[in-house]
């Protein structure tokens, strides 16, 4: 009779800290895809507006806005903080940071 850790496969091994941490990986870079589409989309329109004299940008004013919103006051990126924020206190940290690496490319 086979082992149960044979039966069950590598993501046995990482357990809830994994499972979790690829679960967060995966939706992690859908949402990275999600969001690069979506500021593209937005950039042409604005551009096509501008260009057809519509609007008038302020780009300068337009990075200053987001350096702040990225960097924040403390100078932390905003994938620096939210990275803080899911592995603070976790005991299983390396099954989740395993998790999320595997969860990130097959995403």
């Amino acid at each position: 009779m086979p082992e149960m850790d044979t039966m069950m496969g590598p993501l046995a091994g990482l357990g809830f800290g994994g499972l979790a941490g690829a679960a967060v990986g995966y939706t992690a870079k859908k949402l990275t895809k999600l969001m690069a589409l979506l500021l593209g989309i937005v950039f042409i329109v604005i551009q096509a507006l501008a260009y057809n004299g519509f609007v008038q940008v302020d780009w300068v004013g337009l990075q200053t806005s987001a350096e702040h919103a990225v960097y924040g006051e403390e100078g932390r990126g905003l994938a620096e903080q939210a990275w803080r924020m899911l592995t603070a206190n976790l005991p299983w940290g390396g099954g989740f940071v395993a998790g999320f690496a595997l969860g990130f490319k097959l995403g």
